[in-house]
């Protein structure tokens, strides 16, 4: 019978661990393991997870890219699963998680909803909007939310784990489902896989979430040597802001020119997304949100260009030594 391991990578999380950790003894098809990664075993998370019975291990990590990959080093069941800290698993995860893999050999990684618990305000609706992944049914899909996510662990050590990308914690989800797919492997989304998760509650905490996650999306991307149609749609996103404004300021002068200049990328992303989700309702309300938060990941985007790459950075794909895009 094949084991999974359930991990948290937590920082300071001391205040918000119990609930998450608490789901997890809930479940109905208990973990073969639970470990928790923290940077160094001084932080006060480490007496909540060993009262829980978790594994705590140090993962001596400046970002997510190395938490995760310390516990895929540690891990020794068949299965590897992550949620995060804020987070709390309805009570069939670890069995839905382990029924997918256990019957559909072709699938490496899965994934499932990810609706809000806790308090709710606008920069939470916000922060809840972001998340394309969970609005599609139980299939195939593209990509993984990180802190709702399962794998088979000889498929992550297949690809190298992780990126070695120190002192970057956004876009490691998206890292990881690429690597997989570009090895051929298969992600499955399961519906009632859900993972309630406390969003982002300070309208300025979601602004610097927003800058983190566009400049870490473009640097991983750099570090790994892509340049695939995700790059190009994640360079496209601040010129199209750009062109609102642009051509708001034109109007003042010409309106007949700078009006359409304005409406175009409006239009343009309404389209892009009804054609993504086939509902009118879903599209909308969506649209609407990513036009309040594309200014601050459209900055985060821009300072991805300029941020420098370590030279040591390696691919995770193959485990190799790659050379990196050093830019700065």
């Amino acid at each position: 019978m094949a084991t999974l391991t359930l991990a948290i990578c937590a920082r300071h999380a001391q205040h918000i661990l119990k609930p998450c950790l608490e789901s997890v003894r809930n479940q109905t098809v208990a973990p073969d393991e639970v470990i928790v990664a923290v940077d160094e075993m001084e932080d006060p998370t480490v007496e909540v997870a060993r009262a829980y019975g978790a594994r705590v291990i140090a993962s001596n990590a400046t970002g997510l890219y190395e938490a995760r990959n310390a516990v895929l080093d540690a891990c020794t069941t068949d299965y590897l699963a992550f949620t995060d800290a804020d987070c709390e698993l309805v009570p069939e995860w670890v069995a839905l998680a382990k029924s997918v893999l256990d019957s559909r050999p072709e699938v490496a990684a899965g994934t499932g909803r990810h609706p809000p618990v806790g308090p709710r305000n606008f920069a939470a609706w916000l922060h809840h909007m972001w998340f394309v992944v969970e609005t599609e049914s139980t299939g195939e899909t593209q990509g993984i939310i990180g802190g709702n996510s399962y794998f088979r662990t000889q498929a992550l050590r297949e690809v190298g784990g992780w990126l070695r990308l120190p002192r970057h914690s956004a876009a490691e989800d998206v890292y990881i489902a690429t690597a997989l797919r570009k090895a051929g492997h298969r992600i499955w989304f399961e519906a009632g896989a859900a993972v309630r998760h406390r969003y982002e509650t300070r309208f300025s905490g979601l602004m610097r979430k927003a800058v983190m996650m566009g400049r870490d999306i473009v640097v991983m991307m750099r570090a790994a040597g892509w340049r695939d149609g995700l790059w190009y749609y994640t360079l496209a996103i601040p010129v199209l802001a750009a062109m609102l404004p642009v051509g708001l300021l034109i109007a003042l002068m010409e309106p007949r020119l700078g009006l359409p200049v304005a409406a175009l990328p409006l239009v343009l992303t309404f389209m892009f997304l009804w054609a993504r989700f086939r509902s009118l309702s879903t599209a909308l309300s969506r649209w609407a949100a990513r036009w309040i938060v594309i200014w601050p990941y459209s900055w985060g985007i821009l300072k991805g260009l300029t941020t420098p790459i370590p030279d040591n950075v390696m691919r995770a794909r193959d485990g190799r030594q790659q050379p990196a895009d050093t830019t700065n």
